[in-house]
């Protein structure tokens, strides 16, 4: 993992050194909501045409108690929303770079280890209902997801710029995503279940985005 964060921080160095005029350090708030540690860099390709590269880390576990969900009891156990991924997005301004409306074509990759998290809605995640018509609670509350992601997609944003300097940005993308995981009970010690995969289309990218602009 560290050398994916230092091949992204080689990157970021070439795009300053290159279009430092046109060169933009930004924070997604969402994502800083979650506890998710979150950079990203934006660098002028053409007058209208950008680059964004926005990486994701989030490293944390936490305990959780004993708690009733959909009327089934889940023990105490570690709940985690460990994951990495990096999103590069190519973008076409309507008129001037770093001004106003854009369209994005992005891509994804990443890694996951997600599970334990009570505090979703019952049977979230990886189905809920059997072919005898009862819950089977395989979602995130009760079970742990551990694998990769891959995809691409398209985005719409807007970039309201407040000062010379500082700037807000709101983005929503919608595209395409595959998922491989492995499947384990909630507990650590509890051994893996099935191996599966996953197509997923719908929202892919999601942000409102503090920038700050180098010029």
């Amino acid at each position: 993992m560290m050398q994916k964060w230092i091949l992204l921080c080689g990157i970021c160095l070439v795009g300053l050194k290159v279009h430092s005029q046109n060169f933009a350090i930004k924070s997604n708030i969402l994502y800083d909501a979650t506890t998710t540690i979150n950079l990203g860099v934006e660098f002028a390709l053409t007058d209208r045409l950008t680059l964004d590269i926005s990486g994701n880390y989030n490293p944390w576990k936490f305990s959780q108690g004993e708690k009733e969900v959909d009327g089934t009891i889940i023990p105490e156990h570690t709940a985690r929303l460990k994951y990495w991924m990096i999103q590069p997005e190519l973008r076409l301004w309507t008129c001037e770079k770093f001004q106003g409306h854009f369209i994005g074509f992005h891509g994804q990759v990443g890694q996951f280890n997600v599970g334990g998290l009570t505090s979703l809605p019952g049977g979230w995640g990886d189905g809920t209902t059997g072919d005898d018509g009862e819950h089977i609670y395989d979602g995130v509350q009760y079970k742990r997801f551990q694998g990769w992601i891959t995809g691409a997609g398209v985005s719409y944003g807007y970039h309201w710029m407040l000062t010379d300097r500082f700037s807000l940005e709101f983005t929503l993308g919608l595209g395409y995503a595959y998922l491989s995981y492995d499947k384990f009970g909630i507990q650590d010690s509890d051994l893996k279940e099935a191996s599966k995969y996953m197509h997923y289309f719908g929202p892919t990218k999601a942000g409102i985005t503090a920038v700050f602009m180098l010029k």
